[in-house]
């Protein structure tokens, strides 16, 4: 459940699926409630016309059977009146005595063959009117089986203006089965009318009487051209006269309405009753109700998915933090590489791969030569801009299941899966041409630098079988192919542990030796070709507990490696300012000190400052001091702020001196570019004098530069 839950949550599209499918069922389910509802509705109109159209067909055939009885009794009477002479009083209460209850319908008569009333239940005496000419009369006269025929509507003779009349008939015969005359009787179809309307429902709905034949002869609502059409031509109109009784759905062909008709046969007789309720009226109750739970369901529906779209987007939101979060975890905001723990988890994956199967593996560790150079002089824009792209670079390097990731800084780790020193040594080979490629930096002037890169190898499992075991192999070497003059790679080798190590407790031991005062000054005298005193040079010397004596090369690069190099410094300072004060004391005349410096005191912002507070603690001034520095410091990374300082001391009047001149940067140009006063030419020229002639005519050129800056410097 657990493990389920948490992929929900981790698939916001889910939720709006899910959003979209309850909507979707839940509207499923209104539509199908509607639809019942629908039906429902229909069956409730379809109940309440069968109904309906049940009681008008008893009603008219009910009062057409009391007729038809009343028709028979005048039929005895015209056919028994040959034979039974009666009074006319008599005969007309005998044929007519059974009609009492049929008189609110119409008149009953009887006629002879030619269509003259005989009987008339109007008057004693018949009126004198021929009905020949009606179809009620013709029909009878020429079928002899017509049987019971309603006629179609027509006005009466005699009849006032008003609606039609139709008429029932039946054939006399006389004795010979020849046709003697017609008994009929006339039906108001006002009666029909007020039946129909005492029935009517809804404002749509209809009622309507036919002959078999499709011949109206009532319908309401009333319309008087309505009375006499035929609606035979109607498509419904075959099955509903070949039926007793039935339901459909048609359009009306007089107004063109969609209704339900219910009809019934109205037992023997040749009429048919049809109730009709418009379709719109049957649901108009329904459409209401529809439309209130439509727009409630519409509305649900809507709330239901804009929750769903406002939980997603909460989700995607929180997802989309998880993984920002989880790539600032794993990843380097910068170069998009795997951060240190990634790269420390992906090549424990890698390293416990290959110890399964039995393979050799590749750690390199890249060290970008110089890179805070870039960031100081061309801002840290453009040095994070060089990363990114030093970091793609790095990656087309690298194949597939193989992992490149950034330590941190401008150090990069890889890690090659089956890879021994051979691929090791062409992947790293591959990597440095790729770092070295020029890197565009500022479009618009066209601006590259270049820039190289130190990698140091370790190899599993000859060089170790846990990650940091190899990770620091693999930085012990990075530091070999730096220290062998950068852009190198160089393999681990264990004796480059054992000298680290040797480092790190000359190290420690040089910070004890520090404060515990355990250094020493010695003073070395500077003398002119005639012999001559010119000032004395402080060397600092340590002695390790009673050991022999550390050479300075080596103690002094742990300190500047190690950050030590500025306060020693100025401690060596401190105690050259004392010495000097006190020989002074004591009569000695020694006329300069020299205190070597190194790139770290200049790059101090208060250094001018201190040296001057250190002079002025010992009574000494700025042509007392004369501060030595080596090449390499005019050639550091931050050289205008060694400049600045440079500067300021030479404003001072403190004297600058070049140490080992002539060794790895020599070049005469910083003698016009820095307010240098001594220049100490290497040894290997000064050997050279009187034997090679290149070194005593590059002697004699330094010297002579030098005599000319020093000159110009007097003139000003």
């Amino acid at each position: 459940m657990i493990r389920f839950s948490s992929s929900l949550f981790n698939r916001p599209a889910l939720f709006i699926y899910a959003g979209i499918g309850i909507t979707l069922a839940t509207t499923g389910v209104t539509v199908a409630s509607l639809y019942e509802m629908r039906l429902d509705a229909m069956a409730q109109a379809r109940d309440a016309a069968q109904n309906m159209v049940i009681s008008l067909q008893n009603e008219i055939e009910r009062n057409l059977d009391i007729y038809q009885l009343a028709m028979r009794d005048v039929a005895t009477s015209a056919e028994t009146a040959s034979i039974v002479r009666l009074p006319p009083d008599v005969r007309q209460l005998v044929a007519f005595g059974s009609a009492t209850n049929a008189k609110e319908l119409g008149a009953l008569f009887a006629t002879d063959a030619t269509g003259k009333l005989v009987l008339d239940s109007r008057s004693i005496q018949p009126r004198n009117l021929n009905v020949s000419d009606r179809d009620y009369f013709q029909v009878q006269r020429r079928q002899k089986n017509a049987g019971l025929y309603i006629s179609a509507p027509y006005v009466p003779y005699t009849a006032a203006p008003g609606l039609p009349h139709i008429a029932l008939s039946r054939r006399l015969e006389d004795k010979d089965g020849g046709f003697a005359g017609i008994v009929g009787g006339t039906l108001r179809l006002s009666y029909f009318r007020q039946l129909f309307e005492d029935s009517i429902l809804g404002q749509h709905d209809t009622i309507t009487l036919l002959r078999t034949d499709g011949t109206v002869l009532m319908r309401q609502p009333f319309h008087e051209g309505d009375i006499g059409k035929s609606l035979a031509s109607g498509h419904s109109f075959g099955p509903l006269v070949q039926a007793d009784h039935g339901t459909y759905i048609d359009i009306a062909v007089l107004d063109h309405i969609e209704r339900l008709y219910t009809f019934r046969r109205i037992g023997s007789y040749p009429l048919v009753v049809v109730v009709g309720f418009a379709t719109d009226d049957i649901f108009a109750g329904w459409r209401k109700r529809a439309i209130a739970i439509g727009i409630v369901s519409v509305i649900l529906d809507a709330l239901l998915i804009l929750l769903s779209l406002m939980f997603s987007r909460q989700l995607r939101k929180r997802l989309a933090m998880e993984r920002r979060l989880k790539r600032l975890a794993w990843f380097d905001s910068l170069t998009g590489l795997p951060n240190r723990t990634q790269l420390q988890r992906e090549a424990l994956r890698i390293l416990t791969n290959a110890k399964r199967m039995g393979s050799t593996l590749a750690v390199l560790f890249i060290d970008l030569d110089r890179f805070k150079r870039v960031n100081d002089t061309q801002g840290h824009a453009v040095g994070d801009e060089v990363l990114s792209q030093i970091a793609r670079r790095l990656q087309n390097e690298i194949q597939t299941g193989d992992i490149i990731g950034r330590l941190g800084g401008d150090e990069f780790l890889a890690v090659l899966q089956e890879c021994d020193m051979l691929k090791a040594k062409r992947v790293a080979g591959r990597v440095l041409q790729a770092v070295y490629q020029p890197i565009l930096i500022n479009s618009k002037q066209d601006t590259r630098i270049t820039i190289s890169a130190s990698i140091g190898i370790a190899l599993s499992p000859h060089d170790g079988e846990e990650t940091d075991i190899l990770l620091r192999n693999a930085d012990l070497a990075m530091y070999k192919a730096k220290s062998a003059g950068r852009n190198q790679v160089r393999f681990y080798a264990p004796e480059y542990e054992r000298q680290a190590k040797e480092q790190l407790e000359l190290e420690i031991a040089l910070q004890r030796a520090l404060r515990g005062n355990a250094l020493s000054v010695a003073y070395q005298p500077k003398v002119d070709a005639t012999g001559v005193l010119r000032g004395v040079e402080a060397l600092v010397r340590w002695d390790n507990a009673g050991q022999s004596g550390i050479a300075p090369d080596r103690f002094i690069a742990i300190a500047e490696e190690s950050g030590l190099i500025a306060e020693m410094d100025a401690w060596v300072m401190g105690e050259a300012c004392r010495q000097l004060a006190e020989w002074r004391a004591e009569g000695l005349d020694v006329p300069n000190m020299s205190v070597n410096v190194c790139a770290a005191d200049f790059k101090r912002p208060d250094y001018p400052g201190f040296v001057t507070d250190t002079l002025q603690a010992h009574g000494l001034v700025a042509a007392d001091l004369t501060l030595e520095m080596t090449e390499r410091v005019l050639f550091d990374e931050s050289v205008e702020d060694i400049r600045k300082s440079l500067d300021a001391i030479h404003a001072l009047g403190i004297a600058l001196s070049i140490d080992d001149f002539g060794t790895g940067y020599s070049s005469l140009s910083y003698l016009h570019r820095f307010a240098v006063k001594e220049l100490k030419i290497d040894q290997s020229f000064v050997q050279g004098i009187g034997r090679d002639k290149m070194a005593e005519s590059l002697a004699q050129t330094i010297e002579r530069e030098h005599v000319n800056r020093w000159g110009n410097d007097q003139d000003k």
